[in-house]
């Protein structure tokens, strides 16, 4: 299926700010701040499109379980469900769409829980944010980890750093997930990395040489830094060949310590970016 043909929703706020957002995994895929014609966020041109399928860049939702850190398969489900369009809306002050998901004999099979899961998206002027919100609706507790995973575009990854990590705990994933203590300054990202900073400031910053980017979160008490390396992109079918050099992912999520939801509660996790 094509990007054209995948069900999705256009944001246009009258001050120019656009996103797209599929339905297919209520996955963001496109978004670009006003007075700009730059998508801020990465998509491979071998991106794989339709219901059941997780697009290769924007912001994929991770729920109800990060990476392989569970039973489930790699980030669990959400990102290959199809979620339904609960409002849109704009004016003055941005354009915005909820979407929503909520618990079916597919996803029970899979994860006995009775939930609800809603995706905010919202831009204005010059700034996108996502806010992930999980109701427990079922009659016992659960828990869960997440992330959204946003694959940010940018003209050369390896010139480019995060900064606001130094000093926190890190897990790496390339060296057999032991943890390490990171050096103050910024990161550096040089090739293949895939780390989760435990703890982390709400607010980190994305440098590139002729511009900043600024990641701010709410909810959300971890970060992850992954770049894949080319010999990851050359493995997967939904990468190019160099996509590796123009995206760099900077996540906000809840993994070193599940969220645990009683019956009836409810939990927000918010990604704010600023160009």
């Amino acid at each position: 299926m094509s990007p054209h043909d995948s069900p999705h929703v256009d944001l246009l706020a009258p001050d120019g700010a656009r996103a797209r957002v599929y339905l297919d995994g209520a996955q963001v895929a496109s978004w670009i701040p006003a007075g700009s014609t730059d998508d801020r966020l990465f998509v491979s041109a071998r991106a794989l499109y339709g219901e059941g399928q997780s697009i290769r860049g924007g912001i994929p939702i991770c729920f109800p379980q990060f990476g392989a850190m569970g039973p489930l398969k790699q980030h669990g489900f959400a990102r290959n469900m199809r979620w339904m369009v609960e409002s849109q809306s704009s004016d003055d002050n941005g354009a915005r769409v909820r979407l929503s998901l909520t618990d079916s004999d597919v996803t029970r099979a899979m994860w006995p829980y009775a939930f609800t899961a809603a995706l905010d998206v919202a831009v204005v002027e010059a700034s996108l944010t996502v806010s992930l919100t999980v109701t427990n609706t079922g009659s016992v507790p659960f828990a869960f980890t997440a992330a959204l995973h946003p694959y940010f575009r940018v003209e050369n990854a390896f010139a480019c750093a995060v900064h606001g990590l130094g000093g926190t705990t890190y897990r790496d994933a390339l060296r057999n997930s032991e943890s390490f203590t990171s050096p103050d300054g910024p990161l550096a990202i040089e090739g293949h990395i895939d780390r989760v900073y435990g703890a982390t400031p709400d607010v980190l910053n994305l440098v590139e040489p002729h511009r900043v980017l600024r990641i701010e979160k709410h909810g959300f008490p971890d970060a992850v830094v992954w770049n894949p390396g080319a010999e990851i992109t050359a493995s997967k079918a939904d990468f190019a060949a160099g996509d590796e050099q123009h995206m760099v992912c900077v996540e906000a999520g809840a993994i070193g310590s599940p969220v645990v939801l009683q019956p009836g509660a409810r939990w927000t996790g918010t990604q704010l970016m600023e160009a």
